[in-house]
């Protein structure tokens, strides 16, 4: 029998040979593997940036199957300042029979953002799954949330949907910070093309292919990232096959359900599902370039199309180079002394 060994051990997220396998051109990605990517993105690249968080695929499985209140409940305590509200946009890797799809929470708009590289395969899981995320994220919000279908570049095969959702994550990770961190400058840039109109330049989102170098005195506490799962068993033992009953909804004072959502049509959303509080088409639109408004977003800001992130053989490539990076450069780190 083969041992799956371990390859590196990067900030508690375990790379196997399995998982690095599953890189390899037509390989389906590992939750191991999209783990140790959010790490990397959460301790090296986004470290100064806390309002940023990768969920990881363990702690996103077990909310998206809840089977009761009481169980989103326990977590959101038992994660409470780590989901605080000094998180503004939460990345959720969602997995349902074997796809997997990115869910994405913004507080400033409370709306939940699905992207899904096979049409709407996850659509309805991911629907009532953010129901159960709204629980955690914001136990104590009463009006309900919004959730929206995004349209997303699409995969042509049937391997590629675990490489779209890192490379989406990464994409509007970086949207978000540089918006945020340029939006004086984007007040006077000109029109000069979509992004750089919303005030994050196509230099300042372009996929870096280079590896940052890590050292001794360069690691994080555990306890700043939910990526490497606090320590959680490993998630390939688990089955993605199964879908619970969702949570009995309840209205809110705005006519929002608090387990059920409120549908964005329009402007990039998709069509039917979920409530919409009787909206018209118009009343949506405007519903939904209001919130944009007040959280400062431009109105296409979660548009993302096939040019905006990397090519899925490029960003095998790369990782697969940055795991053999890490590993040789884990190999000469000093030895701390107590």
């Amino acid at each position: 029998m083969t041992h799956d060994a371990v390859l590196l051990d990067f900030e508690n997220a375990e790379v196997r040979s399995s998982d690095f396998d599953s890189l390899r051109p037509e390989g389906w990605l590992t939750g191991e593997i999209i783990n140790f990517y959010w790490t990397y993105l959460e301790r090296l690249e986004f470290l100064t940036s806390p309002s940023v968080l990768f969920l990881g695929t363990y702690t996103a499985y077990r909310i998206a199957n809840a089977e009761t209140a009481a169980v989103t409940d326990s977590i959101s305590t038992q994660l409470s300042e780590e989901l605080g509200p000094r998180r503004h946009l939460i990345l959720i890797p969602l997995n349902h029979r074997s796809h997997w799809s990115l869910l994405v929470y913004c507080r400033l708009t409370r709306t939940f953002y699905h992207y899904d590289s096979i049409s709407k395969h996850n659509r309805v899981f991911a629907e009532r799954a953010a129901g159960r995320f709204l629980r955690v994220l914001e136990p104590k919000l009463k009006d309900g949330f919004y959730f929206k279908s995004v349209h997303t570049p699409q995969q042509n095969n049937d391997y590629d949907c675990g490489v779209y959702v890192l490379a989406i994550a990464e994409e509007l990770a970086r949207r978000y910070v540089n918006h945020f961190t340029r939006k004086s400058s984007a007040n006077s840039a000109g029109n000069r093309g979509r992004h750089a109109t919303c005030g994050f330049p196509r230099e300042s989102v372009s996929i870096s292919t280079g590896t940052s170098t890590i050292s001794s005195s360069s690691a994080v506490p555990g306890a700043r990232a939910l990526a490497s799962d606090l320590l959680m068993p490993r998630f390939g033992t688990y089955s993605f096959s199964g879908f619970r009953s969702p949570f009995t909804s309840k209205p809110g004072s705005s006519g929002l359900l608090s387990s059920e959502p409120a549908v964005l049509r329009g402007g990039g959303g998709s069509g039917s599902g979920g409530g919409d509080g009787g909206r018209s088409r118009e009343d949506r639109l405007k519903l939904e370039s209001d919130m944009m408004e007040r959280a400062g977003l431009p109105r296409d800001f979660w548009l993302v199309t096939v040019e905006d992130i990397e090519y899925p053989h490029c960003m095998r490539r790369r990782i697969r180079a940055l795991v053999l990076d890490l590993q040789k450069q884990k190999r000469f780190l000093p030895t701390r002394r107590i």
